[in-house]
């Protein structure tokens, strides 16, 4: 015995496996206020706020400087020390 096949099975992809649910297609149930009138509020600024991390003197942008530059070289001595044993080990 053959199966015919759906009339909608042409138009409307089907789920394989197992479906929770079914979808309904319609008008949005529940109530949203348009976005012409929500509710929205302007800040006026008479003068432009004052930036938070403020190092005038540069101490801070000098000690990131060094500590980074620290970093850089001890990331780089291990590199190379992890070069030098990949290369002595495939001269033995």
């Amino acid at each position: 015995m053959k199966r015919r096949p759906h009339p909608d099975s042409d138009s409307v992809p089907r789920a394989v496996g197992r479906v929770a649910g079914r979808v309904h297609l319609g008008p949005a149930v529940g109530r949203v206020p348009p976005i012409e009138r929500a509710h929205t509020e302007i800040t006026h600024l008479d003068e432009p706020p004052k930036p938070v991390f403020a190092d005038t003197s540069g101490i801070r942008h000098r000690r990131l400087r060094r500590v980074s530059y620290a970093v850089a070289a001890l990331l780089l001595t291990v590199l190379l020390a992890f070069w030098i044993s990949q290369l002595s080990g495939a001269w033995r």
